[in-house]
């Protein structure tokens, strides 16, 4: 079928002024999320609602709901870093509609080469650029795209994703081309023959 590639952010982040309490108030923090995933996706979401502010401390987190084409999702707000009065902050979204905040969220996104929590792309983004970038190179979208693991940010990393076309099961091998600055460059190969 096809071969494309995508570049995926590891998490959409922005940078926010730190006010004179310490915190980035859960309307920025809102508002910030929209733009960073409309950045990251290309769309904005509809909405973004956050539960409290987020504090301006490393590693500090909030929960937030955003809703797009009339599905909500949970999102995470997590402070990357602090610096020069500048909050570094990092967005993900939850991999299925409804996990609520009982989930354990997130660690901040390291490195690539970091050895302990090495960041990966989720497989649930994995599979959502992989359908956007097929459809942009076939000219139609296909039935579904499937992915047993996340793909690890590191250059040369594979995992193997399973895309429902025409009826038809296709393997589809998903390559980490390359890694900057927290962007994985993806390359998508469908195998020649169906049932992989």
């Amino acid at each position: 079928m096809a071969a494309a590639a995508v570049a995926v952010l590891l998490g959409a982040g922005c940078s926010v002024n730190v006010s004179s309490g310490g915190s980035v108030g859960k309307d920025e923090v809102a508002k910030q999320a929209k733009t960073a995933l409309g950045e990251q996706v290309g769309q904005e979401p509809d909405s973004v609602t956050c539960e409290d502010d987020l504090k301006a401390e490393k590693g500090a987190t909030v929960r937030c709901e955003l809703t797009s084409d009339g599905k909500k999702l949970g999102l995470t707000a997590t402070t990357t870093s602090v610096e020069d009065g500048k909050a570094q902050i990092g967005f993900k979204v939850d991999d299925l509609p409804g996990e609520g905040a009982s989930t354990t969220p997130p660690e901040p996104t390291g490195t690539p080469d970091d050895a302990a929590g090495a960041p990966a792309v989720d497989k649930a983004e994995v599979a959502r650029q992989g359908k956007a970038a097929l459809a942009a190179q076939t000219g139609r979208q296909p039935d579904a795209l499937a992915c047993k693991e996340d793909l690890p940010a590191r250059a040369g990393a594979t995992v193997r994703c399973q895309l429902a076309a025409d009826g038809e099961q296709y393997g589809v091998t998903v390559t980490a081309k390359s890694v900057t600055g927290g962007t994985v460059q993806m390359d998508f190969k469908v195998d020649d023959a169906p049932g992989g």
